[in-house]
């Protein structure tokens, strides 16, 4: 693990430090419910959040790699576009999860209250600046 962190360039070892954040927002509460007196939350990994933790898996994987490994088996796509493709899949994960929600219950005869909780936010903006670095790296690394 050493190597691989001194290996890394500054921006990528914010980038890997957003990545262990998001790991861990996702098990946070991502969503809050009340229905008949019952409450509790759920977390990343359900619905939306799964986008997120493909986003993870797929950055983790991609700081991790020597840049040797993705020139011989996708010589076409550069290393930032995986970066920015990574990035991307976190934000949509939680921006969706904020808009739609991890799904729907509706009753006009049972009281309930449901909606977004910190884990989400949290992760939405974490995500976010992921995704603004890596279009910063991705700029660079093209020109």
């Amino acid at each position: 693990m050493k190597i691989i962190w001194k290996r890394l360039r500054a921006e990528d070892r914010i980038l890997s430090v957003s990545v262990v954040a998001v790991a861990i927002a996702l098990f946070l509460p991502w969503h809050t419910f009340a229905i008949l007196n019952i409450s509790g939350t759920t977390d990343g990994f359900n619905s939306w959040g799964y986008l997120t933790v493909l986003g993870v898996l797929l950055l983790a994987f991609v700081l991790t790699s020597d840049d040797a490994f993705f020139a011989r088996h996708t010589p076409k796509i550069p290393l930032g576009a995986w970066r920015v493709v990574g990035a991307g899949l976190m934000f949509a994960g939680a921006a969706l999860y904020l808009t739609i929600g991890p799904g729907s219950y509706h009753s006009t005869e049972v009281p309930a209250a449901y909606g977004p909780s910190y884990g989400v936010y949290l992760t939405f903006l974490i995500a976010l600046a992921a995704l603004l670095l890596t279009f910063r790296q991705g700029r660079k690394s093209i020109q």
